[in-house]
């Protein structure tokens, strides 16, 4: 269960009367929601403001709950007044009561900050462990609720039926930051990338333009000693280092593994974070994850080559069907790192 920090209730109304010029805006930028399922911004927003219900909640997801991503805490750090400016922003925009940060425990040494941050702009601060889970947004809810943590069938959509059954916003915090300064006349677009792994000397986040390649978020003097990096963490993609000229999309984090590293590592990785990660709500992610991993250790330990090809493709299988079949998007997850690696590195997979 996690914990609620009441808000002020005293003072100011924030941004006063707000039109449908940010809505426009938002539209016209092209603002995607970039904690990694990439929905139109604007869209959100305007069905939340359309709706007929009178009671109306907005929550920033500050759950980041995967290895590898860290860019909202890095708003946390330098940007935080610009983010409760986007959460206050977007809670006018729609009309909202109240609005709530869904902030993972591993950010409470952030919470005095944050408390002085919204002052009396009725903004309160949820804090729970998050878990990877929680960036889905239903799961999000229910954990808000006091219920079990798992997703909720849809639809209906959070922007209908969302906390305690009322119309609900949920962005990204990286997602709210940037509509805050759309909203003063930004119009260059760009988000932050997180870059961490083997070879550097320290993670770090870049600032790039949305849709950069990997080769233009690393720096040039890193390129020739990686063999291999993730992207969007476990639940993303793996790519060669002759595949850098693809987009980082997702959450824009870059995880690097060096020459001496094999895929079978960051492979194992993925699945065993996914594996327990897994809500255990359907068939198709609980068993297919921990199959996978268990595959995947056996896939190490057998010398026929015939083997091999018979297990890589039975894992193949069970990642297709985990991807088609599971309860909530999250299933697409499991997919996603086997079809990259198996797609991009079979031949060593294999063995051949």
């Amino acid at each position: 269960m996690g914990l609620l920090l009441p808000a002020c209730r005293n003072g100011k109304k924030g941004f006063g009367k707000i039109t449908m010029e940010i809505i426009s805006a938002l539209k016209e930028s092209g603002l995607v929601g970039l904690g990694g399922a990439g929905f139109p911004t604007w869209q959100k927003w305007q069905a939340v403001k359309n709706s007929p219900e009178v009671k109306r909640f907005v929550i920033c997801n500050l759950s980041e709950g995967e290895p590898g991503v860290f860019k909202d805490e890095y708003i946390l750090q330098n940007h935080l007044p610009e983010l409760i400016a986007g959460i206050s922003l977007a809670k006018e925009t729609v009309g909202a009561q109240r609005a709530y940060v869904f902030l993972n425990d591993k950010y409470r040494k952030y919470l005095p900050k944050i408390i002085k941050a919204v002052k009396d702009k009725k903004i309160e601060v949820f804090i729970d462990t998050g878990r990877y889970l929680c960036g889905e947004e239903t799961t999000l809810l229910q954990t808000m609720e006091g219920k079990l943590r798992q997703p909720r069938q849809k639809p209906p959509y959070p922007t209908e039926t969302g906390l305690y059954g009322y119309p609900t916003l949920i962005n990204n915090a990286e997602t709210l930051y940037r509509a805050y300064l759309i909203s003063q006349g930004e119009t260059e677009m760009k988000r932050f990338y997180s870059i961490s792994g083997d070879v550097i000397d320290h993670k770090r986040v870049v600032k790039e333009k949305v849709g950069a390649k990997i080769k233009e978020v690393i720096l040039p003097r890193y390129l020739d000693k990686i063999n291999f990096v993730r992207i969007s963490g476990p639940s993303g993609f793996f790519a060669r280092h002759e595949d850098f000229e693809q987009i980082v999309s997702g959450t824009g984090a870059v995880e690097i593994y060096g020459k001496n590293r094999r895929i079978i590592e960051g492979l194992i990785d993925s699945m065993v974070f996914l594996k327990n990660e897994s809500c255990g709500k359907c068939t198709p992610c609980r068993e297919g994850s921990y199959r996978i991993t268990e595959l995947l250790n056996k896939l190490i330990t057998t010398a026929s080559l015939w083997d091999r090809k018979e297990i890589l493709e039975l894992i193949s299988v069970i990642a297709k069907t985990a991807g088609d079949s599971s309860f909530c998007p999250l299933g697409l997850s499991i997919a996603r790192p086997v079809n990259s690696a198996t797609e991009n590195f079979k031949q060593e997979l294999i063995g051949e």
